[in-house]
């Protein structure tokens, strides 16, 4: 090749090199519209990828409109479970840069009262400074939603995603979700509730005065929510670094989130506000089991009505389970009213019923084909880790070694569960003198309740004594 050539060649590839910069400057230009919401655009270089699938299915155009969504609306149950993953780690990673900066680079704390209501949540700058995550983990999870960082700076990351990533971690959670949520605007707060229903009457064509018809009142009462505070926190260690923050910032904060929920199954299930508690091994006042009656203890209280069933020390069967919503009267009509909870152990009996067992008498659901059972009778069957398996032939524990199990029988419908405050996370200084470490904490604050439990009102179920 002669040195025209090669001139020529050079002159080409300089022409080249001068439209992919205009282009990049084009893009560029797009995506801070984009990230300030100012254009409607998508990155044309993201292609189909998941990222930009995620924008797509969420009717965002931008990672700032992204950031704000909650995937766990119901408005969104039609996007693909990958998709809200994919957005709510992405919330996950800047929340832990963001306490990186305040645990490891001095950026501004969350200011309040410990626990409180009124938190002024920092604007903390730096969050993808970090050498380590903030640059290599943080940043090109961005760029792949098509976020320009470099030009955009970081300004656009509210401030208030920890509570965003929050309430959609929430979300996730099997007893709880079976239940109406009520928010609590006060504590005490009172919530009206009908009792009784009434009946049309019948009257002449005349409309004669003589039939005395008088005026129906249906019945009324209240369900009274006091807000009760759980709490968990743990300590981080003084090596936290670089490296090592981001597993453990993550790890940390899941787990304080994890305890909130497991307090509230097992409250729910087990929950026995009277002294002493029903259970023998519930002795202290800081225990979640003691914020309020949970169903196994209205279910007891109210046993004279029959809702506190004896499987005479065997497994579950049919006939018993049959009997348990045949005790909740009409409450124990209506299928989509009704939920099973049940421990792993007692989970596995139900796979073991013969009635579900075979093709010939329970077609192609039958757990020999299938392996898992979601419903009985039309009734879902969701199972709890807190279903206790250690109960005494009385449905309550009474000494170590007691080897029993229970299973619930619900009307979802007469409880609610009371929310005074979401759970909150925060990190904070150990203000123990002279404690030189941080700590990572979570709160949340509400109550369980529902109708109260009569021989007019069973609308939970107990079996115990199961083998």
């Amino acid at each position: 090749m002669d040195l025209e050539q090669l001139e020529k060649k050079s002159a080409e590839l300089e022409k080249r090199i001068k439209a992919a910069e205009d282009n990049l400057k084009e893009r560029e230009k797009a995506l801070a519209n984009a990230i300030a919401g100012g254009s409607h655009s998508t990155p044309s270089n993201m292609g189909n990828s998941d990222e930009r699938q995620a924008l797509s299915y969420f009717g965002c155009h931008s990672v700032k409109q992204l950031l704000s969504v909650n995937t766990g609306d119901p408005m969104y149950k039609h996007v693909p479970s990958h998709l809200k993953f994919l957005v709510k780690d992405l919330k996950k990673s800047i929340d832990v840069s963001r306490m990186m900066q305040q645990v490891l680079n001095g950026e501004q704390l969350d200011r309040g009262p410990v626990g409180g209501e009124n938190v002024s949540v920092a604007h903390v700058k730096g969050v993808l400074d970090g050498n380590y995550y903030g640059k290599h983990v943080l940043t090109p999870k961005l760029k792949a939603f098509g976020t320009d960082v470099a030009a955009a700076g970081l300004e656009w990351v509210p401030t208030i995603i920890s509570s965003q990533w929050i309430e959609e971690f929430e979300l996730e959670r099997r007893v709880l979700d079976q239940f109406k949520q009520i928010n609590m605007p006060s504590s005490p707060f009172k919530v009206p509730v009908q009792t009784d229903l009434t009946i049309a009457r019948r009257q002449t064509e005349s409309c004669d005065p003589a039939d005395n018809i008088p005026a129906a009142n249906f019945g009324t009462s209240q369900i009274i929510l006091e807000a009760e505070k759980l709490v968990e926190f743990m300590c981080l260690p003084e090596e936290l670094n670089e490296d090592s923050a981001p597993q453990i910032l993550g790890m940390v904060r899941d787990q304080i989130g994890e305890a909130q929920f497991r307090a509230h199954e097992t409250a729910i299930l087990n929950g026995d506000d009277t002294s002493p508690h029903m259970d023998t091994d519930v002795t202290g006042l800081v225990d979640a089991r003691t914020a309020w009656k949970g169903l196994r203890r209205l279910a007891l209280d109210n046993s004279a009505n029959g809702s506190f069933i004896d499987f005479g020390a065997t497994a579950v069967d049919l006939t018993k389970l049959r009997s348990m919503r045949t005790a909740m009267g009409k409450f124990g009509v209506g299928e989509s009213q009704l939920v099973w909870i049940v421990s792993p152990r007692v989970y596995a009996q139900f796979l073991s019923i013969p009635e579900v067992t075979t093709v010939d008498k329970f077609g192609p659901q039958a757990t020999i084909l299938r392996g898992s059972l979601a419903a009985l009778d039309g009734i879902p069957i969701v199972t709890s880790e807190f279903a206790r398996d250690d109960l005494a032939a009385s449905g309550v524990n009474t000494a170590p070694g007691d080897t029993q199990s229970a299973c619930f029988l619900v009307n979802r419908s007469r409880f609610m569960w009371g929310v005074r405050r979401p759970m909150r996370m925060r990190v904070l200084t150990d203000p123990t003198p002279p404690s030189d470490r941080w700590l990572a904490a979570s709160w949340w604050r509400g109550d369980f309740q529902g109708h109260a439990q009569s021989a007019n009102e069973v609308s939970v179920v107990v079996g115990r004594n199961i083998s």
